[in-house]
């Protein structure tokens, strides 16, 4: 008697959630890419969506069916990146308004206003700042800062998967490690470096400082949305990219580090290929 083949043993679990966020990755990041290239308006409407998807994944997790103020908070942060071409930085008035009505509800509306006051400068900030630096210091320095915070989470899962070691915050993030952490920075130091030579860079030194702020502020956003979710008790913002959660767990890091570069811009008056 022919016994039947043994079959094939599962793949471990975190195999197989390597393999969707591999995936996943694949088919975004060309297209973020291509976007960011193209410019003026496709690079402002992709940012305008990215900003609505992340208000309402914000908003589900603070105040699950929040209603009006929900809807108020997309509104707001998905205009505010549209405002930049003809306003420029005076697009930044536009998400304190959101806060404005969330204070303004405060005592007619107890499904957790102040949240939502508080994602409108959250999102809508650092949306104004990514499309200002698209239009004032070219595709090259947003392509410059996307390579730096993916460069530092990746970087710090490898390291942190790796080594292992002391926990970063555990109580916040129970897999983040410290070996994570300066891996993740030190190789988005580097990366950074090697791109602005590449780029026709000079000032090297300050080019790879800046990253390694850039990389330390990114892992602070990751670890604020982790800490903001267990306030909430909710596992993932949502279950939109396989493999990721939400976007905005895939984009806290960029949320966080956005507004330093912007504001590193506005006082070198230039981008990546004048430094």
């Amino acid at each position: 008697m022919t016994l039947p083949p043994t079959p094939p043993a599962p793949a471990p679990a975190g195999n197989e959630a390597l393999r969707k966020r591999v995936l996943s990755a694949i088919v975004l990041v060309p297209v973020a890419l291509a976007v960011e290239v193209l410019g003026w308006p496709w690079f402002d409407l992709m940012v305008a969506l990215g900003a609505a998807v992340v208000a309402w994944e914000w908003s589900r997790v603070c105040c699950g069916r929040q209603g009006g103020l929900g809807l108020i908070l997309m509104a707001v942060v998905a205009i505010a990146p549209l405002l930049v071409a003809p306003l420029g930085l005076w697009a930044l008035l536009v998400p304190p308004l959101g806060l404005l009505v969330a204070l303004y509800r405060v005592d007619a509306d107890r499904r957790r206003p102040l949240w939502i006051g508080a994602g409108s400068l959250y999102i809508g900030l650092p949306a104004i700042a990514l499309v200002w630096i698209r239009l004032d210091a070219g595709w090259q320095t947003v392509l410059w800062l996307f390579l730096v915070v993916w460069t530092t989470d990746i970087a710090a899962y490898v390291f942190g998967r790796s080594i292992g070691g002391p926990k970063l915050w555990r109580r916040v993030s129970p897999n983040k490690t410290w070996a994570g952490f300066l891996g993740g920075i030190f190789t988005a130091a580097l990366v950074a470096a090697l791109t602005g030579y590449a780029m026709g860079t000079v000032a090297l030194p300050w080019v790879a400082l800046l990253a390694l702020g850039l990389g330390i502020v990114s892992q602070g956003g990751d670890l604020f949305e982790s800490a903001f979710k267990r306030r909430f008790r909710v596992k993932d913002s949502s279950g939109l990219i396989p493999g990721h959660g939400g976007l905005m767990d895939r984009a806290d890091g960029l949320i966080a580090a956005t507004p330093v570069l912007a504001l590193a811009v506005f006082l070198s008056e230039g981008g990546i290929e004048t430094w």
